[in-house]
């Protein structure tokens, strides 16, 4: 039996729901599929019980370009020029590497929008908790984990979204990642190297830690991606290639042809500007130490 799950740490906020929830969906069930995970096809319908809400097939576009530029926090980097620029070889970024059949233009798809009533469940499979009530005004953390054998946990926590001004320590860490392990490629409870990675600096002195892989190659933080901004108008993103997940927030930009995929060096990194992200917090400033 597998000693690892699948997991999934989403945003959900009132009005729009859990955000670019189809994407997290697909990058679920396509590593489900790769590691003969039981159970994918139930996750859908096990959120929907959980929030006590349908999946809404047409969501408000004007909300979620509203929520994407106000995720990247400095949307003047993406000029017209930059985001027509290496279209081509962007979309053979995460999206391409992974197999997605995500379309280029399209952002998330579908949300899930709450019916405003807290919800504990224990039922088979499907485990389920919330801990505030849906009808707040105010951000959601929400984990999902899928077992080898199907079962399917769903909990959720208050999420107090980053200040704006907010530019984050990085620093980087001895540990190294394995670019040959393709298991680094999903996103899994198994992080015995990110905690290792972490474990290196205090919170008081580095808010993120940055790893490398055995070429000395930047990969990603212990809970981010990295992008990088030259001044081209697009961000730089390390490839899957290099060791590292294929992040949401990472997939969202590369699709919108707001990033593209290129190896970076650390001396790329103090030459630029430097940020990191995830699907929960965004696109947040960066420098290292």
């Amino acid at each position: 039996m597998t000693d690892f799950s699948l997991i999934e740490t989403m945003r959900w906020e009132p009005g729009t729901g859990i955000v670019r929830l189809r994407l997290h969906l697909a990058r679920l069930k396509r590593s489900a599929g790769r590691l003969g995970f039981a159970g994918a096809d139930q996750v859908e319908s096990a959120l929907e019980e959980a929030f006590g809400a349908p999946l809404s097939s047409s969501p408000n576009r004007s909300l979620e370009d509203k929520r994407m530029n106000k995720d990247i926090v400095a949307p003047s980097l993406f000029s017209p020029a930059g985001r027509s620029a290496e279209r081509s070889e962007a979309m053979r970024g995460s999206v391409g590497e992974l197999g997605a059949s995500i379309p280029p233009s399209s952002g998330p798809s579908g949300h899930l929008l709450p019916a405003g009533e807290k919800r504990e469940q224990a039922r088979g499979d499907l485990k389920t908790g919330t801990t505030e009530s849906l009808d707040q005004p105010s951000p959601l953390r929400v984990r999902l984990t899928l077992s080898s054998s199907g079962e399917i946990a769903i909990t959720t926590a208050p999420f107090t979204p980053l200040p704006e001004n907010t530019v984050w320590r990085v620093a980087v860490a001895a540990a190294r990642l394995d670019s040959a392990n393709r298991l680094l490629r999903h996103k899994t409870t198994r992080r015995e190297i990110y905690e290792a990675a972490r474990g290196e600096y205090p919170p008081a002195a580095a808010d993120e830690v940055l790893l490398l892989n055995e070429k000395g190659e930047p990969c990603e933080g212990t809970i981010t991606s990295l992008f990088l901004d030259d001044g081209s108008g697009v961000l730089k993103t390390p490839p899957i290639s290099c060791g590292l997940l294929a992040g949401v927030l990472r997939t969202e930009l590369i699709c919108a042809r707001r990033a593209r995929v290129q190896r970076l060096t650390l001396q790329d990194l103090r030459s630029g500007r430097l940020f990191m992200g995830n699907s929960l917090r965004g696109l947040i400033r960066a420098r290292l130490i």
